[in-house]
């Protein structure tokens, strides 16, 4: 009692074990196995059944029988090689033990008559020759190993019931069983691994227990062998089983990772490990290094912030020190390829463990493309498709900004608005091209007459606006103006005609005649409009004060030899 109840519970721990790797990871082999080891159990459990009654010790002895029976079946159900559904492998199991099941009942409750018995058993090889080419119809090899267990167990059964010794046939069964399950083992994994090995050489010795010990019981009647004996091929089964799932998993876990070591060598998107301690890759593809024109030597000696424009390795630096956040993404980077060239990247990134430490990989995106039709579209957005300057959204965000820069740093700051005297007149006289090629001269020479800080914009038709900041004194305006004034005195050659163009100019300064932009614009363009009524060719300040430029421009420019 104490050898089957040490036996039940190391059975029942391994069972235990199987079911936690269950929950890890679902399989139906895995779950055939379980329910098959729990059949086994139930053997061992009706061993320590002490019925009384003739009729419960064979209830006992068929129940024993019939764990070990459907044990086996459970195992069968467990090979993968089956090209029928599940559901419809089991019904066919069902039906085909049918016979067995009975066999085991009569056998138990003594039933001894050899015509039944030779029927049932008959009938029970008939379903496993047939099961096993339903089974296994493509693998020929199973097939024959299958009917040659079949013919043989079968044949030896026949005899023993023939001999009135039906109980020993029950021998015969289980040895079928088994050795089908080690056939069926093998061909699953055909590696000749510890695990597959011991596992299939286990179900061989569970499956010679039995008619080695009608043997031992025919020859050596008086051989007292311990039970311990006929159960080591179980565990033997067991710790095989066990031994190759950890061998599945390094399998899966190898072909995982040559797949994905196929997938980051010949990816179009260049990709690199990196370690973030020391900034250095670890592994680059051929994608990366056809990027950035370097060998792999030369990558993997690189420095990463190497690769990244000055104006960005400080917030490189920073997000490469933060090794810790699981997912990234980020950009907008300069990255710098070997020949000085470089290329718009985004990069996303997270964080994985690489040769036993803690690395980033990083997939780089070119976006140059991208970001050129973005700068191309935000431009066209913002700026005058004939002179390219920028239009009046564009100009209304600058003069904006340079508002709150003055404010902010208590200077001074100037609208100027600017409108082409008798411009029509270009227009009527000599088309319109003629009057689009003279604003694209008139937006070079005011652009030339402006630092870089100031903006120049198209407002109009024949309309510019110009916003001037850091300035100490309203006298800075008007020194602008005035120089404004002066770019138009030399004359416009366009198609062979020789054209004279004057201006007027109207200034309002910021914080003199106001302080916001909608305000300082319209005085800027109502001084403007005083301007041009007083003869054009001169510039007026939002107050009213008049400066004219006679000594320039003549008051009819468009005669004028000036």
């Amino acid at each position: 009692m104490q050898n089957t109840w040490q036996d039940i519970l190391i059975l029942g721990l391994l069972v235990l074990l199987f079911g936690m790797i269950h929950r890890k990871r679902t399989s139906p082999r895995l779950l055939f196995w379980i329910v098959g080891w729990l059949f086994v159990l139930l053997h061992f459990a009706s061993l320590e059944l002490r019925p009384v009654t003739s009729f419960w010790q064979s209830m006992q002895a068929a129940v024993s029988v019939l764990g070990l029976v459907f044990c086996g079946i459970c195992f069968i159900l467990a090979s993968t090689i089956s090209f029928l559904s599940r559901r419809r492998l089991v019904w066919l199991a069902i039906i085909s033990s049918l016979p067995t099941v009975v066999y085991v009942f009569l056998v138990a409750f003594d039933y001894n008559r050899v015509a039944p018995l030779v029927l049932l058993a008959n009938l029970g090889e008939c379903a496993v020759i047939w099961v096993g080419s339903r089974f296994a119809k493509r693998k020929n090899r199973i097939v024959w190993a299958n009917n040659l267990i079949a013919v043989g167990c079968g044949s030896w059964m026949l005899v023993l019931i023939a001999h009135k010794q039906a109980g020993l046939g029950l021998n015969a069964i289980l040895t079928q069983l088994f050795l089908i399950n080690a056939v069926l083992y093998w061909e699953d994994f055909r590696r000749a691994s510890v695990g597959v090995v011991t596992a299939s050489a286990g179900l061989v010795a569970w499956a010679m227990v039995f008619p080695v010990s009608v043997c031992v019981g025919h020859f050596f009647p008086h051989l007292a062998v311990s039970p311990n004996l006929w159960n080591v091929p179980k565990y033997f089964v067991e710790f095989g089983m066990m031994l190759t799932l950890m061998e599945e998993q390094i399998v899966d876990a190898e072909a995982q990772r040559e797949q994905y070591q196929l997938l980051f060598d010949s990816n179009p998107h260049p990709m690199f490990i990196y370690d973030p301690e020391t900034s250095h890759a670890l592994r680059v593809n051929d994608a990366a290094l056809a990027q950035y024109g370097y060998t792999r030597e030369e990558f993997l000696a690189l420095h990463l912030l190497n690769q990244v424009e000055v104006l960005d390795r400080i917030e490189s630096q920073k997000l490469i020190s933060k090794a810790g956040e699981p997912l990234r993404a980020t950009g907008l980077w300069r990255h710098y390829r070997k020949d000085s060239s470089w290329f718009y990247a985004e990069i996303s990134s997270h964080v994985i463990e690489f040769e036993g430490r803690m690395a980033r990989f990083c997939m780089v995106i070119d976006v140059t493309d991208r970001q050129r039709l973005y700068e191309q579209l935000e431009h066209r957005a913002n700026h005058d498709p004939l002179t390219n300057l920028p239009n009046r959204s564009h100009l209304e965000q600058r003069l904006r900004h340079t508002l709150e820069s003055s404010s902010r740093h208590n200077q001074k700051a100037a609208i100027i608005c600017i409108d082409f005297d008798r411009f029509k007149h270009i227009n009527d006289t000599y088309g319109h091209a003629v009057g689009d090629i003279c604003l694209q001269e008139i937006a070079g020479r005011l652009k030339k007459r402006l630092r870089e800080s100031d903006t120049v914009a198209r407002t109009g038709g024949e309309e510019f606006t110009v916003v001037l900041g850091d300035l100490h004194s309203d006298e800075d305006a008007e020194k602008v103006a005035a120089d404004l004034l002066s770019a138009f005195k030399k004359q416009f050659t366009v198609s062979n005609a020789t054209l004279d163009l004057s201006a007027s100019l109207g200034i309002a300064i910021f914080p003199d005649h106001g302080t916001d932009a909608h305000q300082l614009w319209r005085a800027a363009d109502l001084a403007m409009y005083r301007a041009k009524r007083a003869g054009g060719g001169r510039f007026m300040k939002a107050d009213g004060v008049e400066q004219s430029i006679i000594t320039m421009f003549h008051p009819d420019p468009l005669n004028s030899d000036a």
